[in-house]
């Protein structure tokens, strides 16, 4: 299959076997996109990115070394949300010139509501997206009959 300019799609791949073209991969990875995504921004079919991950390991792992982040920014959200302690070490100079630790402090940090939210709307979604079971997904106006002005 030949594309504009005269190269071949099928050694196209070996633009990303280079470190730049890792690197492009691994930044599109990065920023969230997905394989559909980034076989697009680089100019190929999805089932051709999935072949070239099948065949080479190096395109596989710049494709997926987002999901390192991705885990990585869940944990920490999680830990945001659930609370935790952290320990602070506090050191100062000493009068020879070299650092001492002075003294080891323990400090908890309160659960954060808005990193529970953002959890639970994101995992749990249809339970947490605001809505209730009486609330209408249409707008619009409600047209009351006509009240009998004389009373009857």
């Amino acid at each position: 299959m030949k594309r504009k300019g005269g190269d071949s799609i099928n050694s196209k791949y070996q633009e990303y076997l280079t470190e730049k073209g890792r690197e492009k991969l691994a930044s599109y990875s990065s920023m969230g996109y997905d394989v559909a995504a980034i076989a697009k921004k680089i100019g190929v079919s999805e089932k051709t990115l999935l072949l070239w991950c099948s065949k080479y390991p190096e395109i596989n792992a710049a494709i997926h070394s987002g999901d390192m982040a991705d885990r990585l920014v869940e944990k920490a959200l999680f830990k945001r949300a659930v609370g935790y302690t952290q320990t602070e070490r506090v050191s100062q100079l000493s009068k020879e010139g070299e650092m001492e630790l002075v003294k080891v402090v323990e400090k908890e940090v309160m659960p954060s509501t808005t990193a529970q939210i953002f959890w639970l709307k994101n995992r749990c979604g249809y339970e947490w997206d605001g809505k209730t079971e009486d609330e209408d997904e249409e707008g619009g106006v409600v047209v009351l009959p006509e009240v009998n002005k004389n009373g009857g």
